[in-house]
């Protein structure tokens, strides 16, 4: 996360908005990305261009705003050259990555999976600076599986160092932008911060954003039920935090299940109360209310 006050997030916004990038494009800077609307449909997260100007002199900003989003846009509407060329020079770079379904050009991306409503499933090749996203003609070049091994073993090599974990169990990992990713190897990642080796019952789950997941492990019901609500509380949190931070997800909180291949979503926060504090707005599948009734 950037240590930039808001007068100087909003000096990089101005400074996004007149860089001749963006000449013969039309573009809306939005609190936390960049949106372009012709002649390409594009979007850019805030995130990058944040960090090429923290610690520079202020003198040196515009130069640097320019240069990191040339680089960008020129990834982004040319491609990455790398992918034109031998299938395992890539192979280390590759990641399986989520996205939502909001504001991606989806017909570039039919490969692409949806595994929870409005989240899709995507391969990014990874740069210094930025990640682009994988078009369907790459990925049917270099082969969708092996990407896909490729992808997911690397993204094992993404777990954050530390983590915090309340009394409840409900644990909150923060990271980089692939941080929230990990949900797609929840197995490992249950198994490496937890040492349980099965949990039967899945696992409550929440990516508000690209650097958070938070995770509790179902075992009974008035322990899943009382993190359904602590966990709808947090994702909200970070899904409402600092404009410039981790790019958005989502705010519901999902259901993992072992070989579903699918996160349900179940609940999200709703309007905080005075009196009775913050509430839970839930949604239980058929599915979810049998284990919890099961589980007591």
């Amino acid at each position: 996360m950037d240590n930039l006050t808001a007068g100087q997030h909003e000096r990089v916004r101005n400074l996004i908005r007149r860089s001749p990038a963006f000449i013969g494009r039309r573009v809306v800077v939005h609190e936390d990305r960049v949106q372009v609307l012709a002649p390409d449909e594009l979007e850019i997260g805030l995130a990058p261009l944040l960090d090429a100007v923290t610690d520079a002199p202020p003198d040196q900003w515009p130069d640097l705003i320019d240069e990191r989003l040339e680089r960008i846009v020129s990834v982004l509407t040319g491609g990455a050259p790398e992918l034109d060329g031998p299938t395992e020079l890539l192979l280390d770079r590759i990641y399986v990555r989520l996205r939502p379904v909001e504001g991606s050009p989806v017909e570039w991306w039919t490969y692409a999976r949806e595994i929870a409503p409005g989240l899709l499933v995507v391969f990014a090749l990874d740069h210094p600076d930025l990640m682009s996203i994988l078009n369907d003609a790459q990925v049917q070049r270099h082969g969708i599986d092996t990407l896909y091994d490729a992808g997911m073993d690397n993204l094992c090599g993404q777990l954050p160092d530390s983590y915090n974990v309340s009394d409840d169990g409900v644990y909150v990992l923060r990271g980089n932008d692939y941080t929230a990713s990990l949900v797609l190897v929840m197995p490992w990642v249950v198994e490496a911060t937890t040492g349980a080796p099965d949990f039967p019952y899945g696992v409550l789950v929440a990516m508000p954003n690209h650097g958070t997941l938070i995770f509790h492990i179902i075992r009974d019901a008035p322990g899943a039920q009382f993190a359904v609500g602590e966990i709808a509380r947090l994702a909200d949190a970070y899904y409402e935090e600092i404009p410039g931070g981790p790019a958005l997800l989502t705010p519901a909180v999902h259901w993992w299940r072992p070989g579903a291949g699918f996160l349900e979503p179940i609940a999200h926060a709703g309007p905080q109360n005075d009196v009775i504090g913050e509430d839970t707005v839930t949604y239980y599948p058929a599915d979810f209310t049998e284990l919890l009734t099961e589980l007591r």
